[in-house]
């Protein structure tokens, strides 16, 4: 057969494809494998001198056999050829190199044209379950850990396993990390001994998913801010600008630093015996704004294709500082929060967890970070403790961990956080599923797909 097939005849092989692949698979998972299944039927049956060693090799082998037919290279040798004749279509005749070039024209193509596969319909947990494994109560640490499970266009992030992830704390201030630098483990739950049973609840990413990320701080450490002096702590009262990497915009002279009253102590300070301080901004000046641009930070580029976290500690009661609205902006993105609705003491201003944190919606020319108190009436505004920052990548979705309470306290040995995700059965996104067991990625999914599951 010849020529050059349709696109929607291309999808019809996709689906007859990806149909011989479900169809062994829920064979394989549901009638032979697992608890009950004809294999464990089988095995408990097994008596005499011949079939106990016999049968339960000639299982063993067969079982190997089945996993070979639905691992990662049979996948890719059923859905390969189909993106080859895909990129016919995209490319206008122009070849692709990869089929890792090929899935992101791809993408592209479903994005721009509003088409979509099914989603797996993942439920991902973002509220943590916490405790303290040492002394088996109450989580010390009073930070947060956030989640974000979209990309630049809204889509979820489904390139993942659906399983348990815990959090736990390897290294404190006590144990060889800084504090507020604290260094944490994550695990998934274990990985199916094989291709078969992979669907089944209680096995998840294994050994392959360990990972080692660190709470974010404003420091220049390992999970410092991208930012210089991000924490205001270096500071020249007659210097120019007064706050070393900081361009001051208007209101010079409402611009001084507070070090009774800060969010917290920065890594880089207790380490060498430096100066703990806040930004101080004294209203009434109008307009105060602070920028740092892309080639003064401590990274001058930014990955196109990773999120970026952008927040900031807030304190208007220190002060009273009465009037106007708190601006942080992150390249084209501003965030605008009102002063009379901080709360008392320190408040998180972050950029919104979502599209906003993708480079592509905030990328400008002259990239900058910038913090402004604009139309100020009286009192004093102190910030502190700016972290920018790349998310961290855990097995298909991003994760921030960070002190955000009024009143930090770090993270303490052994100090858990848990997360459970659920759904994204095979059957509930079977194209999105085979694209995630065949390494490729994920495709613009919803509900009501228009390219739909066989």
């Amino acid at each position: 057969m010849s020529g050059t097939p349709t696109q929607a005849e291309v999808q019809s092989q996709w689906k007859n494809s990806v149909a011989v692949l479900e169809g062994l698979r829920n064979y394989v998972d549901g009638t032979l494998a697992g608890g009950g299944g004809l294999w464990d039927t089988l095995l408990q049956s097994l008596e005499g001198d011949y079939t106990p060693a016999g049968l339960s090799t000639g299982t063993a082998r067969l079982r190997a056999t089945l996993s070979g037919c639905i691992d990662q290279q049979r996948v890719r040798e059923f859905i390969d050829p189909i993106l080859f004749e895909y990129s016919r279509l995209l490319s206008a005749g122009n070849a692709f190199r990869n089929t890792s070039d090929i899935f992101v024209a791809l993408y592209e193509h479903f994005d721009a044209g509003s088409l979509t596969v099914k989603s797996r319909g993942i439920t991902f947990d973002t509220t943590a379950t916490t405790s303290n494994v040492a002394t088996g109560g109450a989580i010390v640490g009073n930070g947060a850990v956030s989640r974000l499970t979209v990309d630049q266009n809204n889509y979820p992030l489904e390139f993942c396993n659906v399983e348990k992830k815990t959090f736990r704390c390897r290294a404190d201030e006590n144990t060889g990390a800084d504090e507020f630098a604290e260094l944490f483990e994550c695990l998934g739950l274990t990985a199916s001994q094989d291709a078969i049973g992979r669907a089944a609840t209680g096995f998840g990413s294994g050994e392959a998913g360990r990972t080692s990320i660190q709470s974010q701080h404003a420091g220049t450490a390992q999970g410092g801010s991208l930012l210089r002096n991000s924490s205001f702590d270096s500071y020249a009262s007659g210097g120019s600008p007064k706050f070393v990497g900081w361009t001051e915009t208007a209101g010079g002279a409402s611009i001084t630093q507070d070090t009774s009253a800060y969010y917290r102590s920065n890594p880089d300070s207790n380490r060498t015996g430096g100066v703990n301080g806040s930004l101080k901004i004294t209203g009434g000046a109008g307009t105060v704004t602070l920028t740092q641009l892309l080639t003064d930070m401590r990274s001058g580029r930014i990955d196109p294709n990773s999120p970026y976290f952008l927040r900031v500690m807030v304190n208007k009661s220190a002060g009273t500082a009465v009037g106007g609205n708190f601006i942080v902006r992150m390249g084209s993105v501003t965030v605008t929060t009102s002063v009379a609705s901080l709360a008392a003491g320190w408040n998180e201003v972050l950029v919104p967890i979502g599209t906003s944190c993708w480079p592509r919606n905030f990328n400008q020319a002259d990239f900058k970070i910038q913090v402004e108190w604009a139309t100020s009436t009286s009192g004093y505004l102190l910030v502190d403790d700016l972290i920018f920052t790349q998310w961290d990548a855990i097995d298909g979705t991003y994760w921030i961990i960070r002190g955000n309470n009024a009143s930090p306290v770090s993270w303490l040995l052994d100090d858990v956080l848990e997360f459970t995700d659920t759904g994204g059965a095979p059957a509930t996104g079977k194209i999105q599923w085979w694209l995630f067991i065949g390494g490729y990625g994920y495709l613009p999914s919803s509900g009501s797909p228009t390219f739909t599951d066989p």
